[in-house]
């Protein structure tokens, strides 16, 4: 989180690297409240941050920190919904 927070203009590389660096879902949620300039905001509830988490999964399904957040049911989509192959972002 601390390298999304300090990423300037669009952090999607940034923010999407998160869901690699972070051990679970809910470490990636406590994260963005506790840098909540990483996704943009300057703070975030815990349903803010658990509905930035589904939309940044949508790019990531294969993360470990979105297959938690699924099994959690945190996710508003399934994991193998086949529209979302074309929006995977490769790793880095």
């Amino acid at each position: 989180m601390v390298a999304a927070e300090q990423e300037t203009g669009e952090n999607e590389t940034a923010i999407l690297a998160t869901l690699d660096e972070c051990a679970d879902a809910e470490d990636w949620i406590v994260g963005l409240q506790a840098r909540p300039t990483a996704g943009s905001f300057t703070s975030y509830t815990r349903a803010e941050a658990i509905d930035f988490l589904d939309l940044a999964c949508i790019r990531r399904i294969d993360a470990a920190v979105c297959i938690d957040a699924a099994e959690r049911g945190h996710l508003t989509f399934e994991l193998d919904d086949p529209r979302l192959p074309d929006l995977q972002v490769p790793h880095p």
